[in-house]
């Protein structure tokens, strides 16, 4: 049954390659049917590595988090054993302390010099010992505090990063989806994007590498990130002269794409600003795309049917605003590729 079935697939081969209908409606040959499902188990096969890559990782992340619970247990135990162990120790200085206290109050009767002195040394006795039971107490309190913080500040990054892990395995479902829609015509317009990335790459070797632009490649868009520590000077919209040269390069080659639809994008923290000029990221935001597009705008072979300028202010960050690096990040322009694929 197995060599009828290829000698039927072989037949089939023979058929040309795309057939229409009287419709209209394109029919896929085998080949052309078999290259699109290899593809779809491929990327299936991913996915389910990805899946497999993030299930160990929070296995390993939970496990780390029961061994650190466990020491914490431990911890406490041993403050407790402590705390048992003081108390003995106490009664048996009270107890030490009450002979002494007798023996002073004998010596007492002879007020002698003999008795200043055990007075004074009974004194410094139990000043001393309280001394040390009070910093041995606050030794282990402070022990306590610190591995507690270092137990939250693990549970809390390793929470982050399954979530992270989470939001990248729902892109890839996404994009899968997106995979499978995708014409013949809509491949080839991708492939001619990716092409336009490596170009950009080439051309802007030395701005990636200082990490003043970066490119991001998605499979409907091109992003081109603008650092504002080259683009702008803080709370201000007009272009500085470092960034003038990578415009130039990038507006050549987007030149080279007539069809494609581009579309700048502002983007801030999330400081409030209040100025004169600016009255709020808003503001700020728009008027920093508007500055980046007006620039592009000045190679008249581009088509501005094409382009379009956004102000997003503070609310479509790359990370979380909760240093100062990463507020960093989220200051920028992006000028985003759109092929009529990814439409």
């Amino acid at each position: 049954m197995y060599r009828k079935y290829n000698k039927f697939l072989f037949s089939l081969f023979l058929i040309p390659l795309t057939v229409i209908g009287a419709d209209g409606a394109i029919f896929y040959t085998p080949s052309e049917y078999n290259a699109l499902y290899n593809e779809k188990v491929a990327l299936q096969l991913e996915l389910k590595t990805l899946n497999r890559q993030c299930q160990n990782e929070k296995a390993e992340l939970e496990s780390r988090i029961n061994e650190l619970q466990s020491e914490i247990y431990g911890l406490k135990k041993e403050i407790e054993q402590l705390k048992n162990t003081s108390a003995s120790q106490k009664k048996t200085l009270e107890a030490k302390i009450e002979e002494l206290q007798n023996m002073v109050n004998i010596l007492k009767q002879k007020s002698s010099e003999t008795e200043k002195n055990l007075i004074e040394s009974n004194r410094l006795l139990q000043k001393k010992c309280e001394d040390n039971m009070n910093e041995a107490q606050k030794r282990w309190d402070d022990e306590r505090s610190k591995l507690l913080k270092e137990i939250a500040d693990l549970k809390s990054l390793y929470e982050k990063r399954i979530q992270t892990l989470k939001n990248e395995i729902n892109n890839l479902n996404e994009e899968l989806s997106d995979m499978k829609k995708l014409t013949a015509q809509q491949k080839t317009e991708l492939s001619r994007m990716e092409s336009q990335a490596s170009e950009l790459e080439k051309q802007l070797e030395d701005e990636i590498k200082k990490g003043d632009i970066r490119l991001k490649k998605f499979h409907n868009r091109l992003v081109i990130n603008l650092d504002d520590k080259i683009s702008f000077d803080s709370g201000q919209a007009d272009l500085k002269r470092e960034i003038l040269g990578s415009l130039k390069k990038i507006r050549e080659i987007l030149s080279q794409y007539p069809e494609y639809d581009i579309v700048v994008e502002g983007h801030t923290d999330n400081i409030p600003i209040k100025t004169k000029k600016f009255k709020d990221n808003w503001q700020l935001s728009s008027e920093r795309a508007l500055a980046v597009l007006e620039y592009l705008l000045q190679d008249k072979n581009l088509n501005p049917v094409r382009f379009s300028a956004a102000g997003y202010g503070e609310y479509r960050p790359l990370v979380s605003n909760d240093t100062r690096e990463n507020r960093a990040l989220n200051r920028r322009v992006d000028i985003v590729v759109i092929p009529a694929a990814g439409k």
